[in-house]
Order: structure tokens, then C-alpha cells, then sequence
């Protein structure tokens, strides 16, 4: 209720009633005209104006003369250019056109005050806004148009913007941001009692200005419109929410009162005494960031013993900002206050103006003792008000159960068959048939959806290493809308178990699946290009892949230490040999070593071990800083073998440094596999950075050949280990060896086999111990004594090239 001046109210108190005189003023330039104090005399007819809970801008009618006595001279047209009336400054301006602001004012005086008699002081305004149409085709031209709100449905938010915060911005000053971003901010925000509501984060976006800043009022079951402001004395864009609670009225109206009751009657039609809110509540999300369904639910006993329970439910949106219990417990309970009450509808008209009342002002009806017998206290939800200068005047009120918002809008919210779809909350069924196929460090999972119940629209996937799991944030890997997942970038060797959780469109999850067992794969040999081969050993030497960051680089452990404690991935440090990735021994008190996969390998074989290793700042001055490079072998059985130090050297802190350095080892008889280690000799707080640790296989001496003595030559050998033998080096030289005797010079002594043969028949010098004696080699590969001691011929030095 707007406040009144003590003439006002000793005006409306007044037994004998009071005079209500009407002026209307319409604005050109910067000034106002006095519709009423024209040339030749007063030119204004009447005027009515309306507000409503429903409608979110009032409206108003204004009646005048078209034509004063001079006819079209003094014309209000606005298509008569001749008009002294739409003239100004010498330019046509016309005084009533469409777009034109125009006020409407009235005074509230006792009986038979004259108009020109009414104190300046005693005029109130009582609407104003912005001229919609104008009608000049009747002998009466008739101006209709909207309050200021009016503008702010005309004008829209044309660009989608972000407003609010994740720590929550107040629901005025979203609003006011909007107003100011979209050239609207001559209105001034006015929030007589603060909302204490605040909004995340969302994207405004394009409509008309007044319907997005009401729903954001609507969203907590409050307003935004003109309303009257009494310490600016002018209308202002209001925040507002009606006193749902009091039950005092702000007027009272007798049979004396009431000129007419149009409209008495009670119906179920909107009572609503069980509200239920469901919302997505941002302080809980599931595995998936998905804000979790929630609901509130707000009950009226007393009305529900009185109607019986009308259950409602208002079903926010996903990307609401109602988002968390107490926002939308607070809209449910206004939902009740609005809508559990009386449903008893009145209709009373009054004499005069009641400028003061407002939308939802209480106010009492007292009884007439035919329509009723109680007074009754109801809600102001419209009011409608005629004013002609011929002094008739009146207020047809309609009033409704207590103080409210629209309850037309709460309606559009109730989620019911015909009005809308209420909130599901049962997701759909479990699917069946998982089919998994493993693959390299990953999986293929595929099912089937189930056949009935809810339609599925996404399915989430869970993977834990803990059997008979319950999924979680922890667990949850991927969303998808397809009936198939893809995994790759697990840890091969390991085992896993999934589990699949169906969604509908909604957001509501079902029942999770079975669980199913994952194994994934290593690469096989048979999963690469025919042409793959692997000069290097052991595999990852330059440890680029590190597919666990809480396990050393794939095909490495570590010895003596534990990973992520006394060694760490060395990646985008500056001691990187090459690559992108070292490994980095920390100065703790633990000799650390990094211990290769194991590699096969063969008694004899002759393999090169080597690393590249850098100190820290601290091995400049200690000569027990040391790296140290070794290798274990190990037996069929994985069984100790024996280990042998390749190399040892004292860190350098400012270079790479080479372990191994050409050493060579060679295989002992049992064994079947070696292992690298690399790392700290000592168990010091010193840094060891090391990269690059690679076994290459060097190629071994060959193997020496025994001849087979022709038997019929007399040539023998002369015992173990010194019987004639042979053996082709890597350069393609056949070197002899050994020792014969007893033979007769000139006969074939062995044959050489093919590939061991010269291609033309070779003479050579050979030592007979005092005696140079001679052989013979032919193309043939017959070994022949021409000359010498038969007692000892010596074949050792004997080389020719192998051409045959």
C-alpha cells in the first residue's frame, strides 16, 4: 500500500465518501502538457488504468476531445499538421503520438471540491508509461499504452552473456547486469528487502529484457515490475515479494462501501497443498560432474484436511539455477503459501479512486449478511480503475485468497498430464550381454541395452583393479551414447574389472551391470610389420615410455629404492641426455638402481652394456659419488647366475658421462638370461641422473672346426687340444690350426668343406719346428704336406681367403 498524506486519508475515511479528480499529462520535449488545460478549454474525457499479478506490465486508457471548437486548428490528431497543437518551436511535433510518455494523476478531496479548487499538493501519480497507440478515427481519440515496463518488453538481450559466479553472485545484481549490458541502465534496480539468493554460473539468453530479469524473480517465487517507491516518490523496476505471511489488512471496506460484489465464488481449481520441487543440486555430483537429482517437498496440514491432498510438483530444469536444497525448498514453500489457502474469489467495486492499493495488499471485505456473514480477508490479485472529469469514479478490485504471485504461472510450472512432463527419477534397466575382447593395453566392451523399461540414452563406464567394486568418482572412465566402449591406456599384465551404469535423458541413472574381468594384452610379435627387429637391448633403453606415472618407465624396475621416493621421472628437467624423459636418482640414503626387463641371451655370447649418467651439484668434490653398471645373469629358472661390474666411475654434476665405455662381457655356460642395473654404487645422499641404457650383442669369435684325417694319408694329429682344425673369421679368412704327424708328404692329409675352399690352389709356408716346411690347399679344399717334418707339421698361422 502505497502511504497517505493525513487529506488523503481523512478524504477515504469520510463516511459520506470522497471526490476523485483525474489529470492526465502526456510529454513533449522536455515538458509536460496539462491534457485538461489546453487552448479553448479542457480537452480530456476520462481515462482508466489496470494492474494484474498476472500481467507483468499495467495498462492504461486515455479518452480526449479529438477536435476543439476551431475544428481542425486546435485538432489533437496527430496526422493534422496545421494543428496549433502539434506545433512547437515552429516545427510539427504532435503533442499526442505514439512513443510519447504520458502520466495519469489524481486527487482525492471531499465532496464538492471543484476541480479548479484542488490544493497542488493533493494531485498523486498514479500511473505512467509510454503511449502504445493512438486513434484518431472516431469523433473521440482514444490513447492506449503501457507502464515503463513496457519498454523493457520491448527491448531485448541480443547478445548471449555469462552471468553470475561459481562462488554466486546476488540474484539483484544479476538482474541489474543485465539491464546494464543491454543499454537499460537508466532503471535502477530498487530491492526494498534484500532476496538472499545468489546464481551460478549460466548463459543468458536472447529474449526480451523483462522476461528474463522476472524469471530469475520467478525462480524464488518473487516479482519484478513497476511499482510506486515512496522515498523517490516515483515508479521504479521492482524486486519484490508479497507479504505471504501477514494478516493485517491495509484497508477495509464495508456494505457502504461496495457499490456492486460481480464476483463471489470458490473453487479447487488452483489449490495446491503438497509441493514438491525437484532440482539438480550443484554441492553433489555423480562420477560423470553430473549434478544429482534431488527433490524438496513442502506440505500444508491444514489444507490438506480441509481439500484433501492436491499434490504438485515443479520439475526445474538440468541447467536451472535453482541448484541447491535451500533455494528450492524456499520455492516450495512459497508454492504453498501461494497456493494452499482459500480459494474463495471476490469481486467488489468502489466508489472513487483507491490510488493507494497495490498488487497483493491485503485488505477486508466485511459482511453484508447476504453473501456472507464473516469478514474475509483476501489478496488484492488485479485492480481496475475509471475516472471521467465528470466526476464519476470507481475501483473494481479482484481478490483472492492471500497475498500472491501469479498463480497463472504457477500453474504453467505444475507438472501434470496437459500442463507438463513430470520429473522422472527411475533410470533405465541394466543392459546384459557385456562381450569383452581384450586388446593391447586395453579392451572392447559391447552389450545389449534392455529391451524395456525406460529408453536409455547414455551409458557411463567404470573401471576399478579391486574386484566386486561399487562405482564412483574414483572408478568412472568415460560417457558415451553408443553401446561400445574402447579402453587403451591401461597397464598390460594387470587385471580389471568393469562395471556399465545406463542413463536416460533425464540424467537418471539405472541399476549398474554385472561386473566383468579385463585382462589387457602385451604387444605380440605377430601384431608387428614382418620387417620389425630390435638391434637394442633392452627394450624403452631411452625411457620415453612411461605409461604409469607411479611406476618407473615401461620394461624398468627399480632395485634398492622405491619409485616416486629415492627415484622420480626426469621429464622436463634440464639433465635429459635425449629424448624428452630421464629417470632421476634422488640424493637419498639408499643405493638406488634402475633394473632392466629381463633379456635371453646365450652361454658365450659377448654383449656390450652401456649408460649415460650425470651427478648433481654435490659430486663435484665427493670421489665416493659414484655410477656404477652391472650385469646379472640369470639360469632357466630365473635363478642367480652370477653378476659381474661392468663399469664404476666417479659423477661428473656437469656432463654426461659414459658407462661401460667398449667393455665387453661374455655369457657363462648357464646362463639364459641377463639384467641390466644402473644407478648409485653407494647408499649416499647424492643425485644420479641416468638416460640412455642400452646392451648391445657383439659378434664372437668363431667357433674352431676339427678336421676329419684322411686315413689312408698316415697324417694324425698330434693330441688335444692341438688336432688339426680350421675356423672362417668375420673378414672371410679361413684360418688353420693345429698340429699332424706321421704322414707321407704329398698325400691329402683333410678336406676343406665348401665354403672354406680358395678359388685357386694355394701354397703357404708352415713351421716344422726346425724346418720351414710347405702345404698345399686346391680348389677342391685338400689339405696336402708337400714339405717338412713329419715328426710335427705345424698348420698354425696358416690364413688364406675363402673364395669357394
Amino acid at each position: 500500500m502505497r502511504s497517505l498524506s493525513a487529506a488523503d486519508a481523512a478524504a477515504i475515511s469520510c463516511p459520506a465518501g470522497f471526490a476523485s479528480h483525474l489529470r492526465v499529462l502526456v510529454q513533449r520535449g522536455a515538458t509536460w502538457t496539462d491534457l485538461s488545460t489546453l487552448l479553448a478549454g479542457d480537452y480530456l474525457l476520462g481515462a482508466s488504468w489496470s494492474y494484474s499479478i498476472e500481467a507483468p506490465v499495467s495498462d492504461a486508457t486515455v479518452t480526449v476531445v479529438r477536435n476543439g471548437p476551431d475544428g481542425k486548428r486546435l485538432s489533437l490528431s496527430p496526422l493534422v499538421v496545421g494543428s496549433a497543437h502539434n506545433t512547437a518551436g515552429g516545427t510539427f511535433q504532435p503533442l499526442i503520438r505514439e512513443g510519447a510518455y504520458l502520466r495519469i494523476e489524481v486527487a482525492t478531496v471531499p465532496l464538492d471540491t471543484r476541480r479548479a479548487h484542488v490544493p497542488s499538493g493533493s494531485w498523486r501519480e498514479v500511473w505512467r508509461g509510454r503511449i502504445d497507440e493512438v486513434d484518431a478515427g472516431g469523433d473521440e481519440l482514444r490513447v492506449t499504452g503501457r507502464d515503463l515496463g513496457g519498454l523493457l518488453q520491448d527491448t531485448w538481450a541480443e547478445v548471449e552473456r555469462q552471468y553470475g559466479s561459481t562462488a554466486g553472485t546476488p540474484v539483484q545484481s544479476v538482474i541489474q547486469s543485465i539491464l546494464n549490458d543491454n543499454g537499460m541502465s537508466s532503471y535502477g534496480l530498487y530491492t526494498p528487502v534484500n532476496p538472499s539468493s545468489v546464481r551460478g554460473p549460466y548463459i543468458q539468453k536472447r529474449e526480451p529484457l523483462l522476461d528474463a530479469v522476472r524469471f530469475l524473480a520467478g525462480q524464488i517465487g518473487w516479482d519484478v515490475r513497476m511499482r510506486w517507491r515512496e522515498d523517490a516518490g516515483a515508479f521504479a523496476l521492482t524486486l519484490w515479494s508479497p507479504d505471504r505471511l501477514t494478516d493485517t489488512p491495509v484497508a477495509t471496506f464495508g456494505p457502504d462501501n461496495v457499490l456492486e460484489l460481480g464476483e463471489l465464488k470458490r473453487n479447487l481449481e488452483h489449490i495446491r497443498n503438497v509441493v514438491e520441487v525437484v532440482y539438480s543440486d550443484k554441492a553433489d555430483k555423480d562420477a560423470t560432474g553430473t549434478k544429482k537429482r534431488k527433490t524438496v517437498t513442502a506440505t500444508s496440514a491444514t489444507s490438506v484436511a480441509l481439500y484433501g491432498r492436491r499434490w504438485m510438483q515443479v520439475a526445474e530444469g538440468a541447467s536451472s539455477l535453482i541448484d541447491t536444497q535451500a533455494e528450492a525448498q524456499r520455492l516450495a514453500d512459497a508454492a504453498i503459501a501461494d497456493l494452499s489457502e482459500s480459494a474463495l474469489s471476490m469481486s467488489p467495486t468502489l466508489p472513487g479512486i483507491h490510488w493507494y492499493l497495490q498488487e497483493a495488499d491485503l485488505v477486508q471485505v466485511l459482511p453484508d449478511g447476504v453473501h456472507f456473514d464473516a469478514a474475509q480477508r483476501l489478496g488484492i490479485v488485479s485492480a481496475d480503475f475509471e475516472c471521467a472529469t465528470n466526476g464519476e469514479a470507481r475501483t473494481t478490485l479482484h481478490l483472492q485468497g492471500r497475498p500472491s504471485t501469479s498463480r497463472a504461472e504457477w500453474m504453467e510450472r505444475d507438472a501434470r498430464p496437459g500442463v507438463a512432463p513430470s520429473a522422472p527419477f527411475t533410470g533405465p534397466a541394466a543392459p546384459s550381454g557385456l562381450t569383452v575382447t581384450n586388446t593391447v593395453n586395453g579392451f572392447s566392451l559391447a552389450w545389449t541395452p534392455a529391451a524395456d523399461g525406460t529408453p536409455w540414452d547414455s551409458y557411463e563406464l567404470h573401471i576399478s583393479s579391486s574386484p566386486s567394486f561399487t562405482p564412483s568418482a574414483a572408478t568412472y572412465r568415460a560417457n558415451s551414447r553408443a553401446t561400445r566402449f574402447e579402453v587403451a591406456d591401461l597397464v598390460a599384465g594387470r587385471a580389471y574389472y568393469a562395471r556399465v551404469i545406463p542413463r536416460d535423458v533425464k540424467g537418471n541413472a539405472g541399476p549398474t551391470s554385472s561386473e566383468v574381468t579385463l585382462a589387457p594384452r602385451y604387444v605380440a610379435p605377430s601384431m608387428l610389420l614382418p620387417t620389425v627387429t630390435y638391434a637394442i637391448l633392452p627394450l624403452n633403453a631411452d625411457f620415453e615410455a612411461l605409461s604409469n606415472p607411479d611406476s618407473p618407465p615401461d620394461g624398468w624396475g627399480v632395485s634398492g629404492g622405491v619409485w616416486n621416493v629415492d627415484a622420480f621421472d626426469g621429464a622436463g628437467g634440464s639433465a635429459i641426455y635425449s629424448g624428452v624423459r630421464s629417470v632421476w636418482l634422488a640424493p637419498t640414503l639408499a643405493a638406488t638402481l634402475l633394473a632392466s626387463q629381463v633379456f635371453a641371451i646365450r652361454p658365450g655370447d659377448l654383449i656390450a652394456a652401456s649408460a649415460m649418467v650425470r651427478g648433481g651439484s654435490e659430486s663435484i668434490s665427493n670421489p665416493t659419488f659414484k655410477g656404477i653398471l652391472l650385469i646379472r645373469w640369470l639360469t632357466d629358472t630365473f635363478g642367480f647366475a652370477g653378476a659381474v661390474v661392468v663399469d664404476e666411475l666417479q659423477l661428473n654434476g656437469s656432463s654426461w658421462q659414459e658407462l661401460g665405455r667398449g667393455v665387453t662381457m661374455t655369457a657363462p655356460g648357464t646362463a639364459r638370461y641377463a639384467q641390466l642395473f644402473v644407478g648409485k654404487s653407494t647408499a649416499q645422499a647424492y643425485t644420479c641422473h641416468v638416460d640412455s641404457a642400452r646392451v648391445t650383442f657383439q659378434p664372437r669369435p668363431p667357433d674352431y672346426q676339427q678336421a676329419v684325417m684322411i686315413a689312408a694319408s698316415g697324417w694324425v694329429g698330434v693330441g688335444a687340444p692341438r688336432n688339426p682344425n680350421f675356423y672362417k673369421n668375420i673378414a672371410g679368412d679361413v684360418v688353420l690350426g693345429g698340429a699332424m704327424r706321421s704322414g707321407t708328404m704329398g698325400s691329402a692329409a683333410f678336406v676343406l668343406p665348401v665354403g672354406y675352399r680358395p678359388l685357386n690352389e694355394q701354397h703357404l709356408l708352415v713351421d716344422c719346428g726346425t724346418l720351414f716346411g710347405r702345404v698345399r690347399v686346391t680348389s677342391d679344399g685338400a689339405v696336402t704336406p708337400i714339405s717338412g717334418s713329419t715328426s710335427e707339421f705345424n698348420l698354425d698361422g696358416v690364413r688364406f681367403r675363402q673364395e669357394a
